[in-house]
């Protein structure tokens, strides 16, 4: 018990610390604010405490090891065109991600229940104008993101009241080779997530992450805290009613705020061969400003999205899980778009 409260105090720690070093910096990896995880999406953003699917590997790594029972494998794609504004109408952004999940136990007893995950996120925009100095164009362009993901999570103790705690380690690129663009750099993001049986108040869960942020180049991403809660009701049998909240402060930006629900119909239709676990219906506000700090709220403001989605979870031979998303995103001029998902379980 003595290590474990030293480990806990060593992760308490460190969400401390990106709470007090929120401020400072020019972003390097914007395209990380663009969420993945269509269940998170629909829900607005608001994952950190939940973070319960393969996603956990974006939105909080200390959700990884919730997953101890089985491999998963998880795919998002979306695309979107703009065309709200001349000279835009031809950018074709996209925003994908792949993950994969693995608990150590199916191997060895010596790491107890860690679980491990790779993931990888790719933000592409085709057919930008490029221009000189004179506003002669030059041709068209491609701004290519990727970040890499390392992911580890393990619980310090599960019963009516668990802990689990986790890290990532991001490699993340940049890439204009059109005019010579190209860059990389390493972060890191640290996890913990408190959960709570309360009986009849359901499952109550808190959780915390802290992002380094990354350096590349002359530029830096922004140190990045969020902290969240949430509650999983089970009432009248089947119906189950899910509310989170988080708090999300990145340096240089005010304190936002995200607002997920999730009303779901659960054991639909239960046999061996095949069940449909769950149906679910969610919606989201996601990047609300909750202060007026450094003149920008309001532009913030304007860029608010709001989220609608929809899941399904299917059962199959008792053995396999597979869960359907798909969320309808309100977000930027870019970021409209219908996203799909597919986490499977074996």
């Amino acid at each position: 018990m003595k290590k474990i409260n030293k480990l806990s105090l060593v992760f308490a720690c460190l969400v401390f610390v990106g709470v007090t070093n929120a401020f400072a910096g020019t972003d390097a990896a914007a395209f990380l604010k663009k969420s993945v995880g269509v269940k998170a999406i629909g829900m607005g953003g608001a994952y950190t405490s939940l973070a319960d699917d393969t996603s956990a590997i974006y939105w909080n790594p200390a959700g990884l090891a919730q997953i101890q029972d089985y491999y998963s494998v998880y795919a998002m794609g979306g695309t979107g065109a703009s065309d709200e504004y001349p000279g835009l109408k031809d950018v074709v952004p996209t925003h994908q991600f792949f993950a994969l999940s693995i608990p150590l136990q199916k191997f060895t007893d010596v790491l107890g229940k860690t679980v491990v995950g790779i993931g990888y996120i790719s933000s592409k925009m085709d057919n930008i104008q490029h221009t000189d100095s004179q506003g002669n164009r030059l041709g068209t362009i491609s701004d290519t993101d990727n970040a890499y993901y390392l992911t580890a999570g393990l619980p310090l103790w599960q019963s009516t009241t668990s802990l689990y705690v986790g890290a990532s380690l991001k490699y993340i690129t940049k890439n204009m080779s059109e005019v010579g663009v190209s860059d990389g750099g390493l972060d890191i993001d640290v996890g913990v997530i408190y959960s709570v049986d309360a009986a009849k108040f359901g499952l109550i869960n808190f959780g915390a992450i802290f992002q380094k942020g990354v350096s590349m180049g002359d530029d830096s991403a922004p140190m990045t805290t969020k902290v969240g809660v949430s509650d999983k009701v089970t009432f009248i049998d089947k119906l189950q009613l899910t509310g989170a909240v988080d708090l999300v402060q990145r340096q240089d930006e005010p304190l936002g705020g995200n607002l997920g629900l999730e009303f779901g119909v659960i054991e639909v239709l239960v046999s061996d061969a095949f069940s449909i676990n769950g149906i679910y219906l969610r919606g989201g506000v996601e990047g609300y400003a909750l202060e007026n700090r450094y003149n920008i709220t309001s532009d913030y403001n304007e860029t608010v999205s709001y989220n609608f989605g929809l899941g399904f979870d299917f059962g199959i031979l008792n053995a396999y899980f597979l869960q359907l998303d798909v969320a309808i995103c309100s977000g930027n001029i870019f970021d409209q778009t219908t996203k799909f998902a597919l986490n499977f379980f074996f």
